[in-house]
């Protein structure tokens, strides 16, 4: 029994980290948009590079050839050139500056809305939708309902709904429903100010203090950013899926008249011990790309039916033992189907959540290794 238990360990080990190594990487074809933006981003870096160790002289001496001797001179006017400063430092302050329209400052909520089920008996999943004041109520309900449960142990946070800038006092209520009471959380800090705002944890209808597992990617916005960047540091909890934006900042809208606004930072969040997100981002554990089209698609759904369905594949009957001995062929009907030109349910590939799906392997698997160890 000792010799099977060690063989089992070590075999399930094997598993985990094939598990691990196996998780998809995008490929790339020679001659693929992502391939020529790639390209394109690293020239981009090489020049930025050679500007950045030039000298004032050496750039107003640039200016001064080019307005003389370039094939177009005539085009380099002092507005012209002018447009290109702001777009080359916008383009450098990255997320730290933009230019706006009135339509296109308008922020729009996320089109999904709060989602609770239990997954299996010991995981649960919860998205928020808006990440608003109002969605507290739907948040305190839920954990409530998984805290009476004893045999769920994980809860699933998804931070990936696309979302407006939202306050930052709805991340902190957010985040005191899973730390403890009193904690500093986050700071937003002001150049102007000499003491930062200091956001603490409070407490809360209910918390959960069970197992956490967080999945975040590229829409993932300022709140869920927060949130996933404090509980990863006061847990240590596992995260899935893509790095997000980085956009832990406060911003400040100017009109610049013309129907033009300009949009920049004037406050950072950091974590209580002045730790930067901004144009950082959250990074996940665990590597798992979704597309976008994909992603919404379970969303809209997801509101309608189980999660299961995105989660676990649904197989084709096989031939086996226990058929051979009830005398019956479970195949039969889809080789029929298929020999008379019919469709089958099994032909479309299954629309699957692919990050939540790796959580549950995650979770199943560890769970097995966990119950195979001595008491």
């Amino acid at each position: 029994m000792e010799i099977c238990s060690t063989f089992k360990n070590y075999f399930m080990k094997f598993i985990t980290l094939t598990f691990i190594a196996l998780l998809p990487t995008p490929a790339f074809s020679a001659d693929s948009p992502e391939t020529t933006a790639a390209k394109s981003s690293k020239t981009n870096a090489k020049v930025k590079n050679i500007i950045d160790h030039m000298p004032q002289n050496s750039l107003q001496e640039a200016f001064r050839h080019l307005q003389k001797d370039y094939i177009k001179k005539e085009t380099l006017t002092y507005e012209e050139l002018n447009r290109a400063a702001l777009q080359g430092l916008l383009e450098r302050l990255d997320f730290g500056a933009t230019l706006l329209t009135q339509s296109s400052r308008a922020e729009r909520n996320s089109p999904f809305h709060f989602l609770a089920q239990e997954i299996t008996k010991e995981a649960a999943y919860i998205r928020p939708g808006n990440f608003s004041v109002a969605e507290l109520a739907k948040l305190d309900q839920a954990i409530k309902t998984f805290n009476g449960k004893p045999e769920l142990h994980t809860l699933i946070l998804d931070l990936r709904s696309p979302q407006a800038q939202a306050d930052f006092d709805v991340a902190a209520q957010f985040l005191s429903r899973f730390l403890p009471a009193d904690q500093l959380l986050f700071k937003n800090k002001q150049p102007e100010q000499k003491r930062p705002h200091l956001f603490f944890s409070k407490k809360a209808p209910q918390r959960w203090g069970r197992n956490l597992v967080l999945l975040i990617d590229r829409e993932t916005g300022n709140v869920g950013e927060i949130i996933a960047a404090v509980i990863k540091q006061r847990t240590g909890c596992l995260i899935i899926g893509e790095k997000t934006p980085g956009l832990t900042v406060e911003y400040r809208d100017i009109s610049l008249g013309e129907n033009r606004i300009l949009r920049y930072a004037i406050a950072e969040i950091v974590l209580d011990d002045d730790t930067s997100l901004f144009q950082k981002g959250v990074l996940p554990d665990l590597s798992s790309a979704f597309d976008k089209k994909s992603k919404y698609a379970v969303y809209k759904k997801s509101e309608k039916t189980q999660l299961k369905s995105f989660i676990f594949e649904n197989q084709r009957p096989r031939l086996n033992e226990a058929a051979l001995v009830a005398g019956t062929d479970p195949e039969l009907d889809y080789y029929l189907d298929r020999t008379a030109g019919r469709a089958t349910s099994y032909d479309k590939k299954p629309l699957q959540d692919r990050p939540l799906q790796q959580a549950i392997d995650y979770l199943t698997t560890t769970q097995f290794l966990h119950s195979s160890k001595k008491p």
